[in-house]
């Protein structure tokens, strides 16, 4: 009764959630809850995101009287969950193989709408002669060791499918509303075809020929009939010959042994040690771009990662979700210390209720993809973007937990695999080398090297 009047914590939740709920609503009265609740969980169950009941605090103490709930859920709805062909028109697929079909110079670029599909992008891959290319948020949709993908594209990508994609004549895009115009070709440069179960994502980014409106894994499987093999595989070789090269770069990164620590070297150490059905989860900042382009996807892991929203201090609570979710799989936050710090308080969540997540934190003591980002422009001044340097080994024993100090880089390994194999919850402090990490993979092959190309410390 006091909503919207200025009173003490007057926050319309409802509101604040609209950009991010699927569901969202505000209880008007005890008769209201149980449809209510019913719809929210529907919603959330078949859409996959998330719901929101505002449930005003003066309503919950309040009696439900059974006369004054009309057509309740228990008595007139199930349980029951269907699901349709999701299949795109004939006609569409038969103009879109007649355009992949003409194409010399294809590119797959799949998302995280493509995750069950990773068979058949790999077949449709061979078929086409053609690389595929991984948006952020589709990290495992192909292990990196396909012989096929270039990894990821933007401004956590790789030189290899930045070129490729600056180079193809068809695009064919997968599950993906992929966010950066400037890494995709340009207009009027490639034919292009989008396949998304979303209607209003159709030619949303790049200008398509054809939109194909279904599931990815169900679209691709019709599609493949219409394909012929490509006998000229030139294009794809080249593209991955240019791959292998981005990979010698990456493990000679990985493995240097100068100090101080160099952030490249945690992220191939954990890639080598962690388990091929681990989760990992990371967060946003400079951390991500060592996630994208040095951590190696194996195939049957899987990896979360904030998208449009590049929220920061999501890489804890993402993996507390997934060790509740999946208790039988080990679950690894990779985050840097600005991003835990804003959560650190949650790590208590996981010794509370013995959660064996392993939390392994990049500590440089500087929020430098602010600085990267802009604050290193000509005439700019950097203020207050250090960041204090916590022990956070010795934070993660005072909650009851185990805490590793990494700081050489001889010992990076040897220490990563003795805290990964530590019961309960632990926290890694790797810390290192600062100002290594570049953002733009148009940079080239130094973004594998250095990252910014430079020698440091």
């Amino acid at each position: 009764h006091l909503a919207d009047t200025f009173g003490q914590q007057d926050v319309p939740l409802d509101r604040l959630y609209m950009d991010v709920a699927i569901y969202n609503t505000r209880i008007s009265g005890p008769a209201h809850v149980e449809t209510v609740a019913n719809l929210a969980c529907r919603a959330a169950l078949s859409q996959h995101g998330v719901a929101h009941i505002h449930f005003p605090v003066d309503l919950q103490t309040q009696e439900v009287d059974p006369a004054r709930v009309k057509r309740r859920p228990s008595l007139y709805t199930s349980s029951t969950s269907a699901q349709g062909a999701r299949l795109p028109y004939e006609g569409d697929m038969r103009r879109a193989a007649e355009i992949l079909n003409a194409g010399e110079k294809i590119v797959i670029l799949a998302g995280r709408g493509a995750l069950e599909a990773s068979a058949e992008l790999e077949l449709l891959a061979e078929i086409l002669g053609a690389p595929i290319i991984k948006s952020l948020m589709g990290k495992a949709v192909v292990p990196d060791s396909s012989p096929y993908t270039l990894g990821n594209l933007g401004p956590l990508g790789t030189a290899p499918a930045l070129k490729a994609m600056k180079e193809c004549d068809t695009l064919l895009m997968v599950g993906t509303s992929f966010p950066y115009n400037d890494y995709l070709p340009e207009p009027g440069q490639a034919s292009a075809i989008q396949i998304d179960i979303d209607p209003t994502r159709i030619s949303l980014r790049y200008p398509v020929d054809v939109g194909l409106v279904g599931d990815s894994q169900r679209t691709i499987k019709e599609l493949l009939p219409h394909l012929v093999h490509k006998q000229n595989r030139s294009f794809l070789e080249t593209a991955m010959s240019d791959m292998q090269k981005w990979w010698a770069a990456i493990q000679e990164s990985g493995n240097r042994m100068d100090k101080p620590l160099k952030p490249q070297v945690v992220a191939w150490g954990l890639s080598k040690i962690m388990a091929d059905n681990a989760i990992v989860s990371c967060d946003t900042g400079v951390i991500a771009g060592l996630w994208a382009r040095h951590v190696f996807a194996k195939p049957g892991q899987m990896f979360a990662i904030s998208g449009n929203l590049a929220t920061m201090g999501c890489g804890l609570p993402y993996a507390i979700a997934a060790q509740v979710a999946f208790p039988d799989r080990p679950c690894i936050a990779f985050v840097g210390e600005g991003g835990f710090s804003m959560l650190m308080s949650e790590f208590i969540t996981c010794v509370n209720y013995r959660l064996p997540v392993k939390v392994v934190l990049v500590r440089d003591n500087d929020f430098w993809q602010s600085l990267g980002g802009h604050l290193r422009e000509p005439g700019n001044t950097e203020v207050a973007v250090e960041s204090h340097p916590i022990d956070h080994a010795a934070f993660a024993r005072a909650c009851g937990a185990s805490g590793f100090v990494i700081d050489t880089p001889e010992d990076c390994e040897l220490i990563l695999a003795q805290a990964l194999n530590t019961p309960g919850p632990v926290i890694i402090e790797t810390r290192v080398d600062t100002r290594e990490t570049s953002m733009d993979s148009s940079i080239g092959m130094e973004a594998a090297r250095g990252t910014d190309g430079s020698e440091s410390g």
